[in-house]
């Protein structure tokens, strides 16, 4: 319980300080949002949500929003369709497979992350033109979910505050349709996606808290380091998925929600949501929203790795897991989350390709290569990387160990489906998953360079 009014104080700090320099959305009541089926308390309710949004992000004016009821099967399918249009199903499926080979999953990631970020919290789903909103018709109803405050903490903070219990969650949707723009409508590397969302989802949440807290009047605070989305409103400001997905997803959508929301936090006590607008335009990457104490990192172009023309090897997917991914990675295969942050500590880029047999290949079907070519700050950083991924493959094959490879240079770990080669050359990491049939026809970048820079990194 004490920490439960801490984290309303920490909050409530934040709130005072948005109310104090928010502007009073227009009074304007001549375009009201077309219902298209909804009904009038719901239209009301999403217009006075958005009215109380704007003026917590600044906006002189709200954008129109329609709110329509839908259940929860058509919100899903206008979930999905956005996903496929974010990451198709072929590149999917070729990721998948990228994943699968680092021991990043099962193979339905890929997927999985993009659906549960698009489907967003439970109830409700911005369409892709993002101007309608889809409630679930057992939200925003008249005087429905108010609990009883002996018994629930967040119901006395609803009655306290003045707010409707789903009021937070619609703020968190008309959020993103106000402060993300248009949505992509291409494919897009997973490195991409988390830095994305990661901000946009803090923003979000961060307008949610002050929605929710908004007029309770208390003096500022300094905000708590403890304040957890999902601490507040029965945990209906996280998606359920964050703690049903697979581990795989369940860490990324951590670091979308979770550390979103604190990042996002920290920057709006710099300058406000306009402040934190600006930071979102130029923190592009994971490692930008890791590191807000860095400037953002200029785009590191990786061009694609030559394969042999005989093999008719082609790319079907080209992703970046970033430096997010990569302390994912090592945290969940090693079980060690500090080993995770170091090896992740000094990215600047990677690109992860998939490639498979197109016409014409003399290379067995269902055979591939998966390729992870990764650019660090310092050849330090390259080796603790290098080290990283040797413990990953340590932790996945018990027993088994890497050799060197004097005729080809790096270190290899050869099993009856699968070649791993680990090449480092300065800066620069090179993973290799291949076939042994594949990796026989392949040359690794480092022959005729010698043998890689010794380097023991310091114990993990």
């Amino acid at each position: 319980m004490r920490l439960r009014r801490v984290f309303a104080s920490a909050v409530l700090a934040l709130t005072c300080v948005a109310a104090q320099e928010s502007p009073q959305p227009a009074a304007d009541t001549d375009d009201a949002p077309p219902s298209s089926g909804g009904d009038a308390y719901l239209v009301q309710s999403v217009r006075t949500a958005g009215e109380r949004i704007a003026a917590i992000v600044r906006l002189e004016r709200a954008p129109i929003v329609a709110a329509v009821r839908a259940d929860e099967a058509a919100r899903d399918a206008e979930a999905q369709s956005i996903a496929q249009r974010l990451l198709p199903s072929t590149h999917a499926s070729a990721r998948g497979r990228a994943w699968r080979d680092l021991g990043f999953g099962s193979g339905t990631e890929p997927m999985d992350l993009v659906f549960a970020i698009v489907r967003d919290l439970p109830g409700m789903t911005l369409d892709a033109s993002r101007v309608r909103l889809l409630v679930d018709p057992q939200r925003l109803l008249p005087d429905a979910g108010r609990g009883d405050p002996d018994t629930d903490p967040d119901a006395a903070i609803l009655l306290a505050t003045g707010v409707a219990p789903d009021e937070p969650l619609a703020g968190h949707y008309l959020a993103h349709a106000f402060l993300d723009g248009p949505g992509v409508e291409v494919a897009v590397t997973t490195d991409a996606l988390l830095a994305r969302q990661a901000l946009a989802e803090g923003s979000a949440n961060l307008a949610a808290f002050v929605l929710l807290f908004d007029g309770v009047g208390l003096e500022s605070e300094v905000l708590s380091g403890a304040l957890r989305p999902e601490e507040v409103m029965g945990g209906h400001l996280v998606p359920g998925t964050m703690r049903s997905a697979s581990p795989v997803v369940s860490h990324l959508l951590e670091f979308v929600y979770l550390d979103g929301f604190a990042q996002a936090a920290t920057l709006a006590r710099k300058g406000g949501f306009a402040r934190l607008t600006q930071e979102r335009r130029t923190r592009r990457t994971t490692r930008d929203v890791l590191h807000l104490d860095r400037p953002p990192a200029p785009p590191d172009e990786i061009p694609e790795p030559a394969l042999p023309a005989s093999l008719a090897l082609s790319p079907v997917d080209r992703d970046s897991l970033g430096e997010q991914g990569v302390i994912s990675l090592v945290s969940l295969l090693t079980g060690k989350d500090n080993l995770g942050l170091i090896t992740g500590d000094g990215w600047v880029a990677d690109a992860l390709w998939r490639f498979e047999p197109g016409p014409g290949s003399t290379t067995k079907a269902g055979e591939g290569a998966t390729i992870w070519v990764t650019n660090w700050k310092t050849e330090e950083d390259a080796a603790d990387f290098s080290y990283g991924l040797e413990r990953c493959l340590q932790a996945r094959f018990p027993g088994e160990s890497l050799a060197g490879d004097p005729p080809r240079g790096g270190q290899v770990l050869r099993r009856p489906d699968r070649v791993y080669r680990i090449e480092r050359t300065g800066v620069k990491v090179v993973f290799r998953v291949l076939t042994p049939g594949i990796d026989s026809k392949i040359a690794p970048d480092l022959k005729k360079k010698g043998p890689a820079p010794q380097h023991t990194p310091a114990p993990k």
